[in-house]
């Protein structure tokens, strides 16, 4: 790696999707990259930058003065960069050239290859000595199509702490309770089944608004037969925390990877590609959500240790570039070390 790109300024620039988000999955990604970014860069100060907005002066200022601008996850990338509304990045941000690193970034949904304007942003944007960070395979294929090859596929980074020691906590057997997630910007009328079955198979249903605009469609979708949670990340980690015995399986992807978190027991409903693609490569318990309603009750019922198979040697590697360019000690988490193999180093201990 070069000298220009790690040189020794002790700050890291982290472009965070919870900055002006709606959706409280943002909060628990941001989380989860903070957490990991401290331990590769412990002495770091760290500026929280915005993706959901444009950047202005003072934002490019503060990645120019880093070491380094990760670009801190959720399914930010696409097709056509330049008129997305998800990462607001334009032509007045090719000023950072080579800057930016990616940390378990996502692509869109299942599109096209990169056009010829996005190909030319990314890799005039992405450093070409730092090893970036994706989601899934199906993203490092769309880079590869935009000559972007300096990619590890790492699952998200807020499964980097899911580590057998912690999965092996989660019951195997189904709870009395569930709480469910839906989401408004993509309804189904294969969400009203969903409840349904929750609602027969559990003797109580609790539903997380993830995003702001969920909670009119659960109220909608419930009928008053659930738990309506507040729509904070705050009262959806009391609830797992609870002493109560509780599933999730819901819509929305971290909401069921926080329940992981928590030690518990979970199953995603895929709407779309984010979810599809992780379970492709780490064995996420995930399912369509408009599989068969026989084979969402029979995977609900079914009692099984919970695996997921991280790509702990990608994930070390991203994380071992920091320390190899001589700023500070390398993170914790190592492959195959002592540390990860018992308490995958994230702050939320499973339950007992």
């Amino acid at each position: 790696m070069s000298d220009t790109f790690f040189a020794a300024r002790r700050a890291v620039a982290i472009l965070d999707p919870a900055i002006a988000t709606r959706n409280a999955g943002d909060e628990i990604i941001s989380q989860a990259a903070r957490h990991w970014i401290r331990q590769a860069l412990p002495g770091h100060f760290l500026t929280h930058l915005p993706t959901h907005e444009r950047m202005g002066i003072r934002s490019h200022r503060l990645i120019r003065q880093a070491d380094y601008a990760i670009v801190g996850g959720s399914n930010l990338l696409t097709s056509r960069l330049l008129f997305d509304r998800g990462w607001r990045v334009g032509l007045r941000d090719m000023v950072l050239v080579n800057k930016l690193v990616l940390l378990a970034a996502g692509w869109r949904d299942y599109e096209r290859p990169p056009s010829a304007m996005t190909a030319a942003m990314l890799r005039r944007l992405l450093s070409r000595d730092a090893i970036h960070s994706v989601r899934d395979s199906h993203t490092k294929e769309m880079l590869a199509q935009a000559g972007i090859e300096n990619v590890e596929v790492t699952a998200c980074v807020t499964m980097w702490g899911l580590e057998p020691v912690r999965l092996s906590c989660i019951p195997q057997g189904k709870a009395e309770e569930v709480v469910t997630t839906f989401t408004m910007r993509k309804p189904s009328p294969a969400d009203a089944r969903v409840f349904d079955l929750l609602a027969r198979s559990y003797r109580k249903v609790h539903v997380w608004p993830q995003g702001i605009d969920d909670l009119d469609y659960v109220a909608q979708l419930t009928q008053g037969r659930a738990e309506i949670l507040a729509p904070t990340l705050e009262a959806y980690d009391a609830l797992l925390e609870s002493g109560q015995g509780l599933d999730y399986v819901g819509n929305r992807l971290h909401g069921g990877i926080r329940a992981l978190q928590r030690g518990r027991r979970a199953l995603i409903l895929a709407i779309d590609n984010r979810a599809a693609e992780i379970a492709r490569d780490t064995g996420l318990p995930v399912i369509a959500r408009d599989a068969p309603e026989e084979e969402i009750a029979a995977r609900i019922a079914q009692e099984a240790p919970m695996k997921v198979k991280l790509p702990r040697t990608a994930i070390a590697r991203w994380l071992d570039q920091f320390s190899r360019a001589g700023v500070m000690p390398a993170t914790e988490w190592q492959a195959g070390s002592a540390s990860a193999r018992s308490v995958g180093a994230l702050p939320f201990p499973p339950r007992p």
